[in-house]
């Protein structure tokens, strides 16, 4: 009995301990997001490694948006007690914490000659970067940007800070588990459908208007919390859109299966590589988007789906109406085809690979 215990003591000992930074998502509404979900994710990957004992902190408790400096005063003090122990220091933050409190909490990581992986959600970064004065830019060049690992979802982030001469760059895309038993065959039945978060910039009033320009026979569905601050009540009610309200991530797949085509009209500049979409090409079902930010890294136009103008009702409605019985099942195995490069198996493996070596 007691060379079992010293030997799971040992194994236990040399484990790389790695503080996982992050934010999940929580009762509050305002947690649900493809930052949560994806960092939930990535932390149940690396945790089933044998060689890594990796510990989840929570970022964020106050959701409000004028609550989250004092999370942010907190941690600045919090911090440097917390990380002692630790070997790896992983960040897996959003937009908000790149110029403001990342860096210091960087500091205190580089002050403990810890190792750091910094890993930010979304396509933007490098945009919200150039504009930013010279003195922040500064800051971050010489903290964030000096991490031992600079993890980026989008292939243009990395050919950007690689032309800059970083040679630290990690491209980790969203991506998804396979999805098991997909039927190929599966009859185009005319059912299109759009999940995310109830924001206008997702292109919720050129679904409103798509919905009108279909034909009777098509039926548009959308899940997503509402975003409270631009939707104090359904955006959809008298109009031909169905809103079925908030799916649990564990669902979405089910939820999907029940479609044939995933609607992405978004215009928001800074959008990464939305899960949903990942997820669809998962599960073989082809992608209506914009020819938006870096929408074209994942969707190739008349491949697996179609790209069309921001704010186009009516392109949205001619790319939907190309799918027919006779071409929809080589969308369909296009999209699966597709899915190879943002399968989390592989992914998340990058990660794990950054914490030991």
């Amino acid at each position: 009995m007691n060379i079992m215990s010293n030997k799971i003591q040992r194994m236990t000992r040399f484990k790389t301990k790695v503080f996982f930074f992050a934010n999940f998502q929580t009762q509050d509404k305002r947690s649900i997001g493809g930052a949560t979900i994806l960092s939930k994710r990535i932390f149940d990957f690396v945790s089933k490694h044998p060689k890594l004992k990796v510990r989840h902190y929570q970022i964020r408790h106050f959701w409000h948006s004028k609550f989250q400096i004092i999370d942010y005063l907190i941690w600045l003090f919090r911090f440097p007690f917390t990380i002692f122990t630790y070997d790896v220091i992983s960040f897996h933050v959003t937009r908000d914490f790149h110029f403001s409190v990342g860096p210091f909490l960087w500091a205190w990581a580089k002050l403990f000659k810890k190792k750091t992986v910094y890993h930010l959600f979304g396509g933007g970064f490098h945009r919200q970067y150039e504009k930013m004065p010279r003195l922040l830019q500064f800051m971050v060049e010489k903290t964030i940007l000096k991490s031992d690992y600079f993890v980026v979802e989008t292939l243009e982030m990395k050919n950007y800070f690689e032309q800059k001469g970083y040679k630290n760059i990690l491209w980790l895309p969203n991506s998804r588990e396979p999805v098991e038993d997909i039927n190929l065959d599966k009859k185009f039945s005319k059912k299109i459908v759009f999940f995310s978060r109830i924001v206008p910039d997702k292109g919720i009033p050129e679904l409103i208007l798509t919905a009108e320009l279909l034909p009777d026979d098509y039926q548009l569905d959308v899940y997503g919390p509402l975003d409270p601050y631009y939707y104090k009540y359904n955006p959809f009610k008298g109009t031909k859109v169905h809103y079925r309200g908030i799916v649990h991530p564990d669902q979405v797949i089910t939820k999907l299966l029940k479609y044939d085509i995933l609607l992405m009209p978004t215009y928001i500049p800074r959008e990464g590589y939305p899960g949903i979409i990942i997820e669809s090409l998962s599960a073989g079902i082809p992608v209506i988007t914009t020819d938006c930010c870096v929408m074209s890294e994942m969707i190739t136009d008349g491949y697996n789906g179609f790209l069309v103008p921001i704010r186009d009702a009516k392109a949205l409605t001619n790319a939907i109406l190309r799918f027919n019985e006779n071409n929809y099942k080589k969308y369909r195995q296009n999209a699966l085809n597709s899915f190879k490069k943002f399968n989390s198996n592989k992914v998340f493996s990058k990660l794990t690979e950054a914490y030991l070596y």
